[in-house]
């Protein structure tokens, strides 16, 4: 069967404390399962009308015990996947269930590893959602107490009344005192059921392992000790990839209500417009707009500003709070992991919350204007900018800094003189092109007085004035693509 793969010429099997590529795969399945079941549920929804007689805007009332059964059903499937070698997430993961000897495992062993992932993963899911139990009694407890129902932990049973506070007070601790006894209780069992099926020390077999024969294995060394390599399309998870695709398609075009024949119907209603556009109106580029008390080249020069502050001030914040969001810098230990998790999470939130309603907050607190457009531009290019850095000194070259630290230098000296001098270049770059994509978004926050070529642009649009409209668009155009141009050359020296 040839040569034995690496990872398993010990003679044993090596795997983690838990068997987190295990249940990382079972949740990639899961969540494809789930999914194709909701295109599903889609169709129906879309189609009954077509079958039944019904007002147009009719949805199916689909039960909530319909719900619950998808969910049940789809683990289950799911399981039954990668028992039998469907499994998506395993080769997302390129690992593969085999022998420990790296031969091919048995439809036997398959259906025996089968059986007790369907006893025990569910029965393990059950048990870690027992331990929320006494969370939800306390939850209960507090409800009744605020409304004053009662001192319960089981909704619908009264339990003592509420009555003198002294002994409402002894009452509610004898309930919290039980329902902690009870966490804890619960909390062990599950913690010795887990340990017994799925902890295991270093370079030991799991139990399901053991009982089966079988274990998790790199597709690489299956590959190594003979296995042949099969085309991903001729796969089943790969026709499952090409069924997903085309139900993703097909759902998505029905949700969106894409009508391809009114498209092209329609397409000379919109004829005037085009007219008008591509004619364009530059009486306003130096004379003030009278309502506006504007020009267009004053707010196109004060909307390249707005992103220019705006880069500058994302790049000033965001550059120390990068170091702070690498994992390679910051997760050293307790106190580390907890700053890195904090800043990643900052990033992430900041990030997705639309440049557009920061500009709507920001135009309420220092009022409208260009300076509630450089704050709101800033708050997301902080966040962009922060999250590009950070990945950025997440990828350097560790050598330099093994070799400064053995230097003797401190954390600092390694940071400055070892992770730095990596990091400008890109740094750089990435600067360049967030002005480039401030100048851009920029036009869109003028929609709510964030100041700008924006604003002339929606009162333009709004009014009607197709000509003027079209001299914006293509000044706006210019300065893009004259932006873009001068970063990407930029870029090219620096890199």
């Amino acid at each position: 069967m040839g040569r034995t793969p690496r990872k398993w010429r010990s003679g044993s099997v090596r795997a983690r404390r838990f068997p987190k590529t295990r249940f990382l795969a079972l949740g990639i399945d899961w969540l494809a399962l789930l999914y194709l079941s909701l295109c599903v549920y889609t169709l129906i929804d879309h189609w009954y009308p077509a079958f039944v007689v019904v007002r147009p805007s009719y949805h199916v009332p689909f039960p909530i015990y319909a719900w619950f059964t998808t969910i049940a059903g789809t683990l289950l499937l799911a399981l039954v996947w990668e028992n039998l070698g469907v499994s998506l997430g395993f080769r997302a993961l390129s690992v593969r269930v085999a022998r420990c000897d790296g031969s091919r495992t048995s439809w036997t062993m398959r259906l025996r590893r089968l059986g007790l992932d369907l006893l025990l993963v569910p029965s393990s899911l059950v048990s870690l959602t027992a331990t929320l139990a006494p969370v939800a009694g306390l939850a209960v407890l507090c409800l009744g107490l605020a409304r004053r129902t009662g001192i319960s932990p089981i909704p619908g049973i009264a339990g003592w009344p509420i009555g003198a506070w002294l002994q409402t007070l002894g009452h509610s601790l004898a309930v919290f005192l039980l329902l902690l006894l009870a966490g804890a209780a619960l909390l062990g069992l599950a913690y010795i059921l887990l340990r017994a099926i799925w902890l295991r020390g270093t370079g030991d077999a799991g139990w399901i392992d053991r009982m089966t024969g079988t274990a998790l294995a790199s597709a690489g060394d299956l590959e190594e000790s003979g296995t042949t390599r099969v085309r991903w399309y001729k796969t089943a998870s790969g026709l499952f990839v090409i069924l997903l695709i085309a139900f993703s398609f097909y759902v998505g075009s029905i949700t969106t209500k894409i009508d391809l024949g009114t498209f092209a119907r329609r397409a000379s209603v919109t004829s005037y417009i085009w007219k008008d556009l591509l004619r364009p109106d530059f009486s306003h580029l130096t004379v003030i707009e009278p309502v506006l008390q504007d020009s267009i080249g004053t707010a196109l020069i004060e909307t390249v500003f707005m992103a220019l502050m705006a880069t500058i001030f994302g790049v000033v914040v965001a550059f120390p709070l990068s170091f702070l969001g690498a994992r390679n810098i910051m997760a050293t230990g307790p106190i580390g992991w907890t700053i890195y998790s904090f800043m990643r999470g900052f990033f992430n939130v900041v990030r997705s919350i639309e440049t557009i309603i920061w500009a709507v907050i920001f135009a309420v607190w220092v009022g409208f204007g260009p300076f509630a457009g450089v704050l709101a531009l800033a708050a997301h290019t902080i966040a962009a900018l922060g999250k590009l850095f950070s990945e950025q000194v997440e990828s350097i070259d560790p050598g330099p800094l093994e070799a400064i630290a053995a230097a003797g230098a401190r954390r600092w000296q390694v940071i400055l003189y070892g992770v730095i001098p990596q990091i400008i270049p890109s740094y750089l770059a990435f600067t360049l092109y967030r002005w480039d994509i401030n100048v851009r978004m920029s036009t869109i926050i003028g929609l709510v007085g964030g100041g700008g070529i924006g604003r002339i642009l929606f009162y333009y649009k709004n009014d009607g004035r197709w000509t003027e409209l079209g001299a914006v668009i293509i000044l706006i155009v210019a300065v893009v693509w004259l932006m873009d141009y001068t970063s990407a050359r930029v870029r090219e020296r620096i890199a």
